[in-house]
Formats: C-alpha cells, sequence, structure tokens
C-alpha cells in the first residue's frame, strides 16, 4: 500500500508540473490581456439608463461612422497591399544575397524602425504641403501644372503608413525566405521550370505562412495606428482610431469610445481569421495528393 500511495503521488506531482509551468503564462494572459478586454466590453454595454447596447445601436443606426470603419479597412488593405508589394522582392533579394553588404543593406532598410513614427509623420508632413518637396519636384518635372497637397489626405496617410511598416514586413519575409532552402528552387530549375516558375510554385508556396503573418501585421498596425492618420490626415481622413480619441479624450464619452473599440477589434479579428483560413485552405486544395 505504501509503494502504492507513493506511485499515485508522484503520479499527481508529475501531472501538476506542466500545470505550474504554465500557470504564470496564463496569469499574465489574464492580467495584460483578458482583463483589459472584459474592462473594455463592460465600459462599452453601459449608458445613462443602465447596462445595454445603446452604444453599439448607435454606430450601426449612423452611416457617419460605417463611413469611418469602412475608411479605415480600405486604408488597411491599401497599406498592406503596398507593403507586400514592395517587400516581397526587397525581403527575397536580401535573403538571397551572398553579397558581404547583405547585412548592412538589411540594417539600412529596417532602420526606420529606429526613429518614431511621431519624427517620420512629421517628416512626410514637411514633404506633402503644397510648397513641399513633392510638389515642387512634380513642378519641376512638367507632371502638374499648379502645386498639389498631399498633405491632409487619405493618399498622404496611406504613403506615409506605408514606409512606417514596410520595414515590418521586410523582416517578417526576410527570416521565411532565409528559411527555405535555395536547393529546392535548383531542383524545380533542373526538371525544367523556369526560374520565375520555381520561385512561384517552390518558394513563394513553402513562404505562405510568412506572407499570411506579414500581412496581418502590417494591416492590425495600420488599422489601429494613430499618430500618423492624425498628423499626415487631420480631420479630413478620420479614422477609428481618431475617432476613439475624440470620443474619449475630447468628448469624454468613454462608452462610446470603447463601443468603437470593440467593433474595430471584432472586425479585426474576423477578417484576420478569414483571411488566414482562406489562404490555408487554398494551401491545402493546390497540395499535391
Amino acid at each position: 500500500m505504501t509503494a502504492e500511495r507513493q506511485g499515485a503521488g508522484a503520479r499527481r506531482q508529475a501531472a501538476l508540473v506542466p500545470i505550474l509551468l504554465f500557470a504564470p503564462c496564463v496569469l499574465v494572459y489574464a492580467i495584460f490581456f483578458i482583463w483589459p478586454q472584459a474592462s473594455l466590453l463592460a465600459i462599452s454595454a453601459s449608458s445613462k439608463s443602465g447596462p445595454g447596447l445603446d452604444q453599439y445601436a448607435r454606430f450601426f443606426g449612423d452611416s457617419y461612422y460605417w463611413e469611418i470603419l469602412g475608411r479605415t479597412l480600405g486604408m488597411g488593405i491599401t497599406v498592406t497591399v503596398i507593403t507586400l508589394v514592395l517587400g516581397l522582392p526587397t525581403a527575397y533579394v536580401l535573403a538571397r544575397s551572398q553579397s558581404r553588404w547583405a547585412g548592412l543593406l538589411l540594417l539600412l532598410t529596417t532602420f526606420p524602425l529606429l526613429v518614431s513614427a511621431v519624427v517620420r509623420s512629421f517628416g512626410w508632413m514637411v514633404l506633402f504641403f503644397r510648397d513641399g518637396l513633392v510638389s515642387r519636384t512634380l513642378l519641376a518635372l512638367g507632371l502638374i501644372d499648379r502645386p498639389v497637397q498631399t498633405m491632409y489626405t487619405m493618399t498622404g496617410v496611406i504613403i506615409a503608413l506605408a514606409q512606417v511598416l514596410l520595414p515590418l514586413m521586410v523582416l517578417t519575409l526576410h527570416g521565411v525566405f532565409k528559411s527555405i532552402d535555395r536547393d529546392l528552387e535548383y531542383a524545380a530549375m533542373s526538371l525544367g521550370a523556369r526560374p520565375a516558375v520555381a520561385l512561384g510554385l517552390v518558394t513563394l508556396r513553402l513562404a505562405r505562412g510568412g506572407i499570411v503573418a506579414g500581412s496581418l501585421l502590417v494591416f492590425s498596425l495600420a488599422i489601429s495606428a494613430f499618430a500618423t492618420p492624425s498628423l499626415v490626415g487631420g480631420a479630413r481622413a478620420n479614422v477609428m482610431a481618431t475617432a476613439i480619441y475624440e470620443q474619449t479624450v475630447e468628448l469624454l464619452d468613454w462608452p462610446f469610445g470603447a463601443a468603437l473599440a470593440a467593433i474595430l477589434l471584432v472586425v479585426v479579428l474576423g477578417l484576420s481569421l478569414a483571411y488566414g483560413a482562406l489562404i490555408e485552405g487554398r494551401g491545402e486544395l493546390e497540395a499535391p495528393r
């Protein structure tokens, strides 16, 4: 009996070890993620008449806020596409480069991350004004016949955000391309595939997970960005982040601001899950059987 009890006690202790090791992670996750989100939802459900969904009814019943949400999602998708188109070839070239300067080039590519987004936004403000460098350059090239101001427009916000978030896309894709054995491309070319076909059929398929991760990272940061849209876009380029700031800080309407944040969170999670499932589903359909 003593041996059986000792064995049972040892099994219980062994079963407790994973729980004890996992407990700090669960605690941190609960404190820094679950509790703030639960508090956000609780605030959004409050109103003068008591708990309810009045704040959400206010949002869904006003086309103005639907327009802000659509503008925000359109901005995020556009910025993601731009950074993916520019970052994918850049990351591939840097990852495949055999030059001793490849590390320096990668450092220069990601160097903007060392500068605050606010500082970079102020730099774009100087360029985008009517008498800024962009307008004067276009005039000198004869592409326009009068000064143009990109400041306080969605075009300026998208350009500035793409520049701010491009290094993140490059870093994500660079690590993925580095982990893919180049001999796989050579094997495809030895079987008759052209280099471009080998790149598309082998490397890009293997890098699908990194493309999804980089796209979701850039998209989530773009639609939640506040400094760049508020400085470069101003009141004419109102997005969800600036609307939340306006409701909470300027108007002190915390319940409605919390409702806007909760709606943005749900929409982003839904789109991210759908995008990831779509890419993974296409990968399974395209996989050889």
